[in-house]
């Protein structure tokens, strides 16, 4: 007895890649938003732990090899399942333009995506507070925390 689903070979990549995928299209600034000066901080929500970083001009994204520490990444998400979820070394990066904070995919293999869509690799896209962000197939939750706002909450 032959099973017909067993003749095509398993695609293990590809994921985010999908023919399908619908891109991001260009994201213009909510109104309410405000432009987040140098004291605010941007969170990122990665499973049940919360990773608060200082804005910066540019903050690179990625993973660090096994037993290899990443001095150049501003966020390094290998100890949160990067290798398994197919992340990048140098995956993206979050800018800082004009008060907005972007994100680039840096030509990665698994890609990126905001809320469901997929970026086209090496092209800026506004982020909003509240963001779904995957790094290949590592979801994050992003946010952006005011001067006064409680880290903890």
């Amino acid at each position: 007895m032959s099973d017909e689903s067993n003749k095509e070979p398993r695609k293990e990549t590809g994921y985010l890649n999908a023919p399908d995928a619908i891109p991001m299209e260009d994201r213009p600034a909510r109104p309410q938003t405000n432009i987040l000066g140098p004291a605010w901080r941007l969170q990122f929500k990665v499973g049940d732990k919360k990773i608060t970083l200082d804005l910066e001009d540019v903050m690179l994204i990625g993973r660090s090899a096994d037993g290899e520490e990443q001095k150049s990444l501003s966020l390094d998400l290998g100890p949160h399942g990067a290798y398994q979820g197919g992340v990048s070394r140098q995956h993206a990066a979050i800018t800082r333009h004009e008060g907005g904070l972007y994100v680039e995919d840096l030509g990665s293999t698994n890609g990126t995506r905001i809320n469901g869509f997929q970026l086209t690799a090496r092209r800026k896209y506004r982020l909003r507070d509240g963001d779904e962000v995957e790094f290949a197939r590592l979801r994050t939750l992003i946010r952006f925390v005011r001067p006064s706002d409680d880290l903890s909450s």
